[in-house]
């Protein structure tokens, strides 16, 4: 028979998945009929959150929101790092990856006609993301900060061979400098 409680079970399971720990809401403890802690959630705004191990007792938490989107959420993935994969109605996904301590790092995005974006996130602040095209080539844009001064870039790898930049010339550098491997015989 399931037991449903209000009471925290030694310790609540959603404090393992330290990408959610900025969730607030109340939770409700169960052990299901084999002896398998979970914990419901529900946050605030009315989502609920179902957090439970699996069998080599990591956490994971199934996130699923108002608007259709499910999110599901891991301690640790094949890395070792916690990550999250979102899944909207449209049919596109994004998959978020995470520090250890639960600040997000990079995420990439996978659209419906598939095309794929990873965007990183830099710890001064700094934002690159390559978009990767079925029709058009890769696009690298940077949104760096240098002195505290942002600056923007853009390079574009066409399939045909043509490139083209915009913006300020040290971003665009940065943008070599950090993707050497799409650059290496490329000149810009």
């Amino acid at each position: 028979m399931i037991e449903t409680t209000k009471n925290p079970i030694k310790a609540p399971i959603s404090t393992e998945l330290v990408q959610l720990r900025h969730i607030k809401g109340e939770s409700v403890y169960m052990i299901d009929p084999e002896g398998h802690k979970i914990e419901i959630k529900t946050t605030i705004d009315g989502t609920k959150i179902v957090f439970t191990k699996d069998e080599e007792e990591r956490c994971i938490a199934i996130e699923e929101r108002l608007n259709g989107t499910k999110v599901y959420h891991i301690s640790s993935d094949s890395t070792g790092l916690p990550s999250s994969h979102e899944m909207r109605p449209d049919q596109s996904e994004i998959v978020y990856f995470y520090n250890s301590v639960g600040n997000l790092q990079h995420f990439v995005e996978l659209k419906t006609n598939g095309d794929r974006v990873s965007t990183i996130l830099g710890k001064d602040g700094s934002i690159y993301s390559i978009e990767q095209k079925q029709i058009g080539g890769i696009i690298f844009q940077a949104w760096y900060k240098k002195e505290n001064e942002p600056k923007e870039g853009m390079v574009w790898l066409h399939q045909n061979g043509e490139v083209s930049t915009y913006g300020n010339k040290e971003a665009i550098n940065e943008l070599i400098t950090r993707f050497p491997k799409y650059f290496d015989g490329v000149k810009v």
